[in-house]
């Protein structure tokens, strides 16, 4: 049976567990919190199910790692409490409790294992894993570059050559075939090649589409006309519309040389792009997430970006052993 087999996905759940990790233990929380967090367990049995799951695939590591949080100093209010809880008989209250801890232990189970490598990528064609860039060679001539934890498939035949991008960025240079069009397909739409070279990058709800070498053509939705984007220009990509960029941005394909330019975009962006090339999970707080960011930063080291970000803005960053690292703004 493969490693992986029995692993726990960062599924929405999972992920609404760590935002209320990261809310309760921020130093912010109040009672309305405590009590919210309440009714986030009683709402629906999926939730109540995950507290359970956790604590039973990770109950043997809980109290070695509440007594180390407590003999290092580090254990919050909340984490103090569970750690009563978890002492008394294992009632109902005292396993969801105790399972909030355990995402402290998680980085040896499927949570640290899926930020390594994306469970969804194992059943698509072309995929890379966390903090991994790799180029692939197409059997018509042509390559793709592909982001840190993207995913695509593809579909070749006699007549079309379609590659579906299902997560990430990719950098498509494209080998000349008249009979067959080389189109890029994502959620919102798809960017056929009328040139050589462009990249395609997957986000929620919108596709950004650059062109690097001549020019592409993209057709949001599944029907429509397409609309020409020309070399040196970008575009987001919508369901039902297309929209260009004309403010000077700087070259969004700059991953392919492993770095991240930024030029006073909000640090929300910044977080969106080191996501990739980290197990642990981000999280930042609101104000934090607006703040502004100029320079050029190195990706395949996320923590020192981060570092550099704390020692020339007003921001700090708490973790939670190797899983979840917090960015807020920091105290007046």
């Amino acid at each position: 049976m493969p490693a992986h087999a029995h692993a726990l996905p960062l599924d929405a759940v999972t992920e609404q567990a760590i935002d209320w990790l990261v809310r309760l233990d921020s130093g912010h929380s109040n009672d309305g919190d405590q009590q919210a967090f309440a009714q986030w367990l009683a709402m629906a049995p999926a939730h109540s199910a995950a507290w359970m799951d956790l604590q039973q695939r990770l109950n043997q590591r809980i109290s070695p790692a509440l007594s180390q949080l407590q003999a290092d100093g580090h254990a919050s209010p909340s984490v103090r409490a569970l750690s009563t809880a978890a002492g008394h008989r294992p009632g109902r209250r005292a396993l969801l409790g105790s399972a909030a801890v355990a995402l402290f232990t998680a980085a040896g189970g499927g949570i640290w294992f899926n930020r390594r490598m994306p469970l969804m990528a194992w059943s698509t064609d072309l995929h890379t894993g966390t903090a991994e860039r790799r180029r692939f060679a197409l059997e018509d001539g042509s390559d793709l570059l592909l982001n840190a934890r993207s995913s695509a498939d593809l579909y070749f035949s006699s007549t079309q050559r379609l590659v579906r991008l299902r997560a990430g960025a990719l950098i498509a240079q494209v080998a000349a075939d008249a009979l067959r069009p080389f189109v890029v397909q994502t959620a919102q739409g798809t960017v056929r090649a009328l040139g050589t070279r462009f990249m395609v990058q997957q986000e929620q709800g919108r596709t950004l589409v650059s062109v690097l070498e001549h020019s592409v053509q993209l057709a949001p939705g599944d029907e429509g006309a397409g609309i020409a984007l020309e070399q040196g220009s970008s575009a987001w990509m919508q369901s039902d519309r297309v929209e260009a960029i004309f403010a000077t941005r700087v070259d969004p394909s700059a991953w392919s040389a492993g770095v991240l330019e930024v030029h006073d975009q909000p640090l929300a962006d910044v977080l969106d792009a080191l996501r990739p090339y980290t197990p642990a999970v981000l999280r930042v707080s609101a104000a934090a997430a607006r703040v502004r960011v100029f320079g050029v930063y190195p990706l395949d080291r996320p923590m020192q970006v981060l570092q550099d970000l704390v020692d020339t803005l007003p921001l700090r960053v708490r973790r939670w052993s190797d899983l979840v690292v917090y960015v807020d703004v920091r105290d007046a």
